[in-house]
């Protein structure tokens, strides 16, 4: 057999590295589609030293762990354009390697399309209620990045222009009715006691807040179906004394506000000095301070008589893989690696939301102001975390419904009873 000079370098080459240890395998490229949060994909360029570090950080750090990789961050929106732009990709055949969303992980799961995440090494240093969204027959299907709960929020300058104490918020329902009459009363058309958010355009951003009264009532919305997901149960009757309370604080909202479906605006008058009082999610208290609110304070929701604390997890963004992945191992490896104290030590700074890890939480939480530090007790100790039902069919017919509850209970005097008997009614016919 012939051989020349270069084929004798090469098997020299070889042979010195077998002896050396230092043959790389060779690396076959691979490019793992993920679909981000929209504010993590747009600071990665606006904002790279800051803001965009969380987003960096999921790319680069797992890119360097993983050789011959390419993490691409794709925007493709949030709730209904979010789930069209899926429900499109996956029809199509070109759906990402790992999705991202908050409110149908159970949907998707239940449809199969979903690989389950191995969370036994994880486990112990989890906010499970942050995971109870994407939890569907004893499996979990997806790791929330960063997440909130709900508190309550107070102008200070509002409520001592109407002559009362802000040291301590009103610990019950009825407390917070009086002062809200009197905030209004004395505002003489200037300011008003409480913001509630109504039906606006689409009505879940006021079902998120109205879930947890209902929860403190000990009601819900809903119950688990056959099929793992939920089924409508608008008509419970611990339901009614939730509505009429708030149909009765509506009283002492500013006019009109209640229907704004501009979320931005609707919670910002409080900032303004509009009203006094409202439910707020975590990144309210940045919120507050990029709106100059000087002395915006924050405490847990009041409660109704016989009541108990509860909080609903919100703005809770979940990665999980699908099936459908060409590197379904990378996928999965990908959403744990969410969890990381690197990765989720970027979380606070890029978005105001919170970690969801107790390691995450722990070194955060004294490095932040007092109001913030309430709402990682909250995901810390709270035995009452939930997540919005996710229906077993037709989501947005079902919110629609509730979003023509609202209007009728903040328009009308028909009875709640009445109401809720129809928006139960109309609910099983949207779900069928």
């Amino acid at each position: 057999m012939k051989t020349n000079k270069m084929t004798l370098g090469v098997a020299a080459l070889l042979s010195a590295s077998l002896l050396t240890g230092t043959v790389t395998a060779q690396v076959k490229p691979k490019k793992l589609v993920v679909w981000a949060e929209g504010g993590v994909v747009a600071a990665m360029t606006s904002d790279p030293g800051g803001k965009g570090r969380y987003g960096l950080a999921l790319k680069q750090i797992f890119e360097k762990e993983h050789p011959g990789v390419t993490v691409q961050l794709m925007d493709m929106g949030w709730d209904e354009q979010l789930r069209q732009n899926l429900s499109n990709a996956m029809l199509a055949g070109n759906a990402p390697d790992v999705i991202v969303g908050e409110g149908f992980f159970k949907n998707y799961a239940a449809l199969g399309a979903l690989l389950p995440i191995d969370i036994s090494k994880l486990k112990n240093n989890m906010v499970m209620g942050t995971v109870q969204g994407s939890t569907y027959n004893g499996k979990v299907y997806g790791l929330a990045g960063f997440t909130s709960v709900f508190g309550f929020e107070r102008n200070c300058a509002v409520i001592k222009q109407a002559g009362l104490d802000c040291t301590n918020a009103p610990k019950t329902w009825d407390e917070l009715l009086a002062q809200a009459k009197t905030i209004t009363e004395k505002g003489a058309g200037k300011s008003y006691g409480m913001t509630i958010q109504g039906p606006g355009t689409y009505a879940l951003g006021a079902a998120f807040r109205n879930y947890v009264y209902l929860l403190q009532s000990g009601a819900d919305m809903a119950k688990p179906g056959a099929g793992g997901l939920d089924v409508p149960a608008f008509n419970d009757p611990k339901a009614v004394k939730v509505y009429e309370f708030l149909r009765e604080l509506n009283k002492y909202t500013p006019p009109g506000l209640t229907f704004e479906s501009d979320e931005g605006k609707l919670y910002s008058q409080l900032f303004a000095g509009v009203s006094a009082y409202q439910m707020a999610g975590g990144w309210h208290v940045s919120w507050a301070k990029e709106n100059k609110c000087t002395d915006c304070r924050y405490s847990a929701p009041p409660l109704p008589a016989g009541g108990k604390p509860a909080s609903v997890i919100v703005a809770n963004v979940i990665y999980g893989a699908l099936k459908t992945s060409k590197n379904p191992k990378l996928a999965t490896d990908f959403v744990k690696f969410t969890q990381r104290d690197e990765i989720q030590g970027l979380a606070f700074a890029a978005s105001g939301r919170l970690p969801t890890t107790r390691s995450a939480l722990k070194a955060l939480k004294p490095t932040v102001d007092p109001a913030t530090q309430a709402f990682i007790d909250t995901l810390l100790n709270s035995s009452n975390l939930n997540a919005m039902p996710q229906w077993e069919k037709n989501p947005q017919k079902i919110w629609q419904a509730y979003t023509d509850f609202l209007s009728k209970l903040y328009t009308t005097t028909t009875s709640v009873p009445a109401l809720l008997e129809e928006l139960q009614k109309n609910a099983e016919i949207a779900a069928k």
